[in-house]
């Protein structure tokens, strides 16, 4: 199964259904949402996805999830460059675990095997390398087992 990484920078949207959309996943285990990947369209429906939170600090790995549909064209998310007749990719994701803080910081990344990829992705949707995600999934289990419950709602 791909791996691919999407993108949040809070300097560029500040995310305002975080809060609702964890509680969701607390609730019901899974929330669905549309993320932009830009110009990628190679992502296919149940490939495992991970979010980083880039841009500011804390910076690192907030989410994680799969794709439930293969990228489509639509308007910009940002109104200004829409106005100007800019499309980018959308596609569905479901989340199953979700939080503003990183659960793995950049700092913890820059380590081997995981300083080899280049995590500060400039564009969602961009692959991981097979090595890499072989080697992070046990990592952020762990981290997701070992989070305390009310730091997750």
């Amino acid at each position: 199964m791909a791996t691919h990484v999407f993108a949040w920078n809070p300097k560029l949207w500040n995310w305002p259904g975080l809060a609702r959309e964890r509680a969701k996943i607390a609730r019901r285990g899974y929330v669905d949402l549309d993320w932009a990947c830009g110009r990628i369209r190679a992502i296919e429906p149940g490939s495992r996805a991970f979010f980083v939170r880039v841009g500011v600090p804390p910076k690192g790995l907030i989410a994680s999830g799969y794709t439930l549909t293969a990228p489509r064209a639509d308007a910009h998310w940002l109104g200004h460059r829409a106005k100007r007749g800019a499309v980018t990719c959308y596609l569905r994701l479901r989340l199953e675990f979700l939080t503003d803080i990183p659960l793995i910081t950049v700092d913890e990344l820059a380590r081997p095997p995981f300083g080899r990829y280049r995590w500060m992705v400039r564009q969602s949707g961009t692959r991981m390398p097979g090595s890499i995600a072989d080697a992070l999934e046990p990592w952020w289990e762990e981290r997701r087992r070992r989070m305390p419950k009310a730091a997750v709602t």
